[in-house]
């Protein structure tokens, strides 16, 4: 486990010391960016940790199959909320070339994390590779605020599982993808959770390799996973 360990910091190193090709997946297209920033005033005193579970509390968790569908979306709120995020084309035809993106269920999957909220106002989106030119796979966080839908977090990667919590607002666990250039990939599966309007990385749980399974291991870990992550923007 310590090589393997050894083996994660050398790999971070080697790479944020060289300038080969790596593609950027701080870049995300301009419609997310203009969206605005949540504000910090919801929820902010519902947060718990591991120790503040009430004894009598029963976790649910929730796998997620990562699939897309061709079926469509069963409810026309999936499609009204996709317009409203502009990141799909309403008017896509086959003819389209303008490299947007046909609003649905193809490409798109929404998932709840807020059981306090209807789901129009607090979704969770995830988007199929190579959407808008993007590459990855991305996991879209958005809640609405003062009536209008506001980018809440993003993750390059996607949903795994979500796990619930005694404030109604589910704990992630998501896989972030890491593009090390040459070809070569990464992948982390890491705990977040939501605290003081966001959510936050709490802890690294494994990688392509397998599950971090001793608590040392585990906290030297996330701290390397942590650092990379912020690096390379892979949660924002």
């Amino acid at each position: 486990m310590i090589i393997r360990l050894l083996t994660i910091s050398l790999i971070f190193l080697l790479f944020s010391c060289t300038d080969g090709p790596e593609k950027n997946e701080s870049t995300v297209p301009t419609l997310e960016n203009n969206l605005d920033q949540p504000e910090n005033n919801e929820e902010n005193d519902n947060s718990y940790s591991d120790d503040d579970l009430p004894l009598d509390y029963k976790q649910d968790t929730i796998k997620s199959d990562g699939l897309f569908t061709r079926g469509g979306f069963d409810d026309k709120i999936y499609y009204d909320l996709l317009i409203e995020t502009h990141l799909c084309n309403p008017n896509y035809t086959d003819t389209t070339s303008d490299g947007s993106t046909p609003c649905s269920s193809r490409f798109f999957n929404f998932h709840p994390y807020n059981h306090k909220r209807k789901i129009d106002d607090a979704f969770l989106l995830q988007i199929k590779a190579g959407v808008n030119k993007y590459p990855y796979r991305r996991l879209l966080i958005f809640v609405r605020e003062k009536g209008k839908l506001v980018l809440m977090n993003g993750i390059v990667g996607y949903l795994v599982e979500r796990i619930s919590r005694p404030n109604d607002i589910d704990d992630l666990i998501v896989a972030v993808f890491d593009d090390l250039g040459n070809n070569k990939f990464d992948r982390y599966d890491v705990l977040m959770r939501y605290n003081d309007g966001k959510y936050h990385f709490v802890e690294a749980i494994g990688d392509l390799e397998g599950e971090f399974n001793t608590p040392d291991l585990k906290k030297r870990a996330s701290k390397a996973i942590l650092e990379r992550i912020n690096e390379k923007e892979l949660i924002f």
